[in-house]
């Protein structure tokens, strides 16, 4: 019977190639035209248009890809919610993780291709396969198909090969082509899918009023105050740039709280700071524009407490305005689909350490009291009050706040010790509405956690902070008649807000006695907060006249201007230097970075090696296209599991090569035995293994019925061969007996097909088709 052949269009191979191959039947349905039985096919084309069609499993996913690897590395931000037709943030997740599902499954796709292109290589003009390698073009994307017998098999036949190099890349590309499938579907997810982070959106250099030692100055006086006369006053604290500016605001926060109840600040909606979640807001009087955050970190012994330079804050808060109405208009990005915007600076910023005594009772005939020793941390030692205040601290304690710089804070005979000094990290000053706070700090050495020795890894002695009397007289200045905290015995600032914090709430039963057994640790923690900070806060303000144009009454100061370059605009949102140096006085550098928070998609370690996934699979696509355009020769043919067992299904049983594995195969030496695929008529393709050769060495066997007219009866005939042949007789299954292949002048009882291989078999013909 003859059969048509078929010789699949340009489109029909494309859609089969992209698993679309049910279109094809349907499409013959629809025209009534599909047929009853299947066509012979042509096994290898040298058609270049069939040739490109059989690439393009490659086109999607390499595609897709490229936009994913160009997404990531522009670093886009989508912001709060997707700008989509669906509101719905969970359910646009959900739909790019199904994405990245279905990329995964057409690169694994694209995989598989290449990998069957190979094996068919192998199988048709190579020297074979081990059998374990027949289904690898489906088993790669098994992990565990790489430590199973079908590789051990493989591995035992690899290197005995006369192909042995081309083997072993097959073999390794199998490998990578398998740990390709494991990792693609999480590289995926993970470049697909944004996440909520800080996206990097420009800076710049700003440049402050001053050298360093101007602007961190190592010894505090008050002449260093400006209006020095009016900071010494009761009108003080309605002066933002006076060291008291922040009075209101910590009377009313620890008006508040109570020894139960004062670690409780944080407002609700805010993130928890450097893994530390003790801090509050402060704000300021005028001029001063911004609020800031005070962070605290209680220890058992002493506590810390760290606040951003109030100069700096302010020159970063003008130069966010005009760089957010910037980023608006240049990239779109509109205000309620940004969490939050925020500018950074690594910078020194003040930080004082605070230790306070022990609670003790004192007559008046008592000459010392104990004080925190500054060369011990967590001990106390005898002081006289001249040693408190005139003798000078003990090495290497000589630049720090100690005993002999401030007049030691008494609370019923309590006392406490305060190391000031500035070290350098990283506040991130964030727009939240109309106000910017400083929103996260980190630092160069880790963070001290609740209940270490602070100081521990802390160097106490650098960037030290000195201050005299007449400094902290212009810190805690005397409350004015009518403002929160006065009272008719004239407290000083400080005195009025450890009066509204309740602190020696219910201690005093007996006025002659101080009740040591209730000051309990909170006491003493609330205490080591409300001086640390206080303190704090005014060295903050240190400098802050620099931040102004100081014309007019201070109250009426406006933040000082700053000189625009030329491209200020493109260079504020690449991170150039976008102001000017200015021409007189001398400055100090500082580089500023903005960044804005919601969904987008940023370079981390992650990404890159997720790319370097992609990027794998796309120089794989690539070689295998070029590969085929070069040689023009593609085959469509047992791309899949089922027509490798219909094509051996047609062929000759293999009862030697396969003996007793019709219930299954245990070993890995049955996976070594070779396969190939030949033509053992001229137009049938069969599955022969090399067990099952009956040619000896290089030459064809041809058996043909005995007829007398037959003058070819019995000739051998020269055939080049491709592997060694290991065998001469065949063993039967059942018996055990050897069967001795028949001479040249023996009749056989069943005729033997003519061969032309090392099996005695013809190899695949390019052009021709096969049933």
């Amino acid at each position: 019977m003859r059969f048509p052949i078929s010789n699949p269009s340009f489109w029909e191979q494309s859609l089969r190639n992209i698993g679309l191959a049910i279109v094809i039947d349907l499409w013959a349905h629809v025209r009534k035209r599909s047929p009853q039985v299947e066509k012979k096919k042509v096994v290898i084309n040298q058609s270049l248009k069939l040739a490109l069609a059989r690439c393009s499993v490659h086109i999607i996913p390499v595609l897709v890809s490229i936009t994913i690897l160009i997404v990531n590395t522009k670093q886009v931000f989508i912001g709060i919610d997707f700008d989509s037709s669906i509101k719905s943030v969970t359910v646009n997740l959900a739909l790019l993780q199904t994405a990245a599902k279905l990329q995964e499954l057409l690169i694994v796709a694209s995989l598989a291709t290449v990998a069957f292109q190979l094996l068919r290589h192998e199988l048709m003009h190579g020297d074979g396969l081990p059998l374990g390698l027949l289904a690898a073009g489906i088993d790669f994307t098994r992990l565990s198909y790489f430590w199973s017998p079908e590789i051990l098999g493989t591995l035992r036949s690899a290197f005995n090969r006369p192909s042995k190099l081309r083997r072993v890349a097959l073999i390794l590309f199998l490998v990578t082509a398998g740990t390709l499938a494991a990792l693609v579907g999480p590289s995926c997810a993970v470049l697909l899918i944004p996440q909520p982070q800080n996206w990097p959106a420009g800076g710049t250099v700003i440049y402050l009023n001053g050298t360093q030692d101007h602007i961190w100055p190592a010894n505090l006086s008050a002449e260093q105050v400006p209006m020095k006369d009016l900071c010494a006053s009761a009108d003080a604290t309605e002066n933002g740039v006076c060291p008291s500016g922040g009075y209101y605001s910590l009377w009313a926060h620890y008006a508040r709280v109570n020894t139960q109840t004062y670690q409780n600040v944080v407002p609700q909606y805010a993130k928890q700071l450097s893994g530390n979640d003790y801090y509050w807001s402060l704000e300021s009087s005028p001029p001063v524009p911004v609020r800031t955050i005070s962070l605290g970190v209680l220890g058992t012994e002493d506590a810390l407490f760290i606040q951003t330079k109030y100069s700096v804050a302010i020159i970063m808060d003008r130069l966010m305005q005009e760089w957010w109405n910037i980023l608006r208009s240049k990239r779109a990005i509109k205000d309620d689909n940004v969490e939050n915007r925020a500018a950074a600076a690594h910078l020194l910023s003040p930080m004082t350490n605070v230790q306070c005594s022990d609670a003790q009772n004192l007559s008046r005939s008592d000459e010392t009291v104990l004080f925190p020793d500054p060369s011990s941390s967590g001990s106390s030692k005898p002081q006289t009050p001249s040693q408190l205040n005139n003798e000078p601290p003990l090495p290497p304690y000589s630049n720090h706040l100690g005993h002999q710089i401030i007049d030691p804070v008494l609370l019923s005979d309590a006392l406490c010790k305060l190391d000031g000094s500035q070290r350098k990290f990283t506040p991130m000053l964030t727009h939240s509405g109309k106000d910017i706070i400083q929103k996260n700090i980190s630092f160069e050495a880790a963070y001290p956690s609740a209940g270490q020795a602070l100081l521990n890894g802390l160097p106490n002695t650098k960037n030290a902070i000195a201050v005299d009397e007449d400094w902290l007289d212009t810190l805690t200045p005397t409350v004015g008649k009518g403002r929160p905290g006065y009272q008719e015995w004239q407290p000083t600032t400080i005195e009025g807000i450890l009066s509204s914090a309740h602190l020696i709430e219910g201690l005093f039963v007996n006025n002659d006695h101080f009740p040591i057994d209730l000051w309990n640790n909170e006491r003493s923690k609330l205490l080591m907060s409300i001086v640390g900070s206080v303190f704090t806060d005014g060295l903050a303000r240190v400098g802050i006249e620099d931040a102004f144009d100081q014309t007019g009454p201070p109250t009426a100061w406006r933040p000082a201007g700053f000189t625009k370059t030329e491209d200020f605009d493109d260079a504020v949102l690449r991170g150039r230097k976008a102001v000017q140096l200015p021409e007189t006085g001398n400055t100090t550098e500082l580089p500023v970075k903005f960044s804005i928070s919601g969904l987008s998609y940023r370079l981390t370690v992650v990404q890159f090696l997720a790319m370097a996934v992609l990027v794998l699979h796309i120089l794989i696509a690539l070689a295998h296209v070029g590969w085929i355009l070069m040689k023009r020769e593609s085959s469509g043919c047992w791309d899949s599991v089922i027509e490798l067992l219909v094509l051996a299904q047609n062929s000759q049983p293999a009862p030697t090569a396969l003996v007793n594995t019709a219930a299954g195969i245990k070993f890995s030496v049955t996976f070594s035995k070779q396969v190939a695929i030949r033509s053992r008529t001229d137009d049938h393709l069969e599955l022969v293994y090399e067990e099952e050769n009956v040619v000896k060495d290089s030459e064809m066997v041809v058996f043909h019925k005995n007829d007398d007219n037959d003058a070819d009866h019995g000739r051998r005939a020269p055939h080049p061969s491709t592997w060694p042949l290991r065998r001469q007789a065949s063993r039967t299954p059942s018996t055990g007996s050897t069967s001795q292949l028949p001479d040249a002048d023996s009749t056989p009882a069943t005729p033997l097909i003519v061969a032309v291989d090392c099996h005695g078999l013809a190899r695949v013909e390019v052009g021709k088709s096969y049933g």
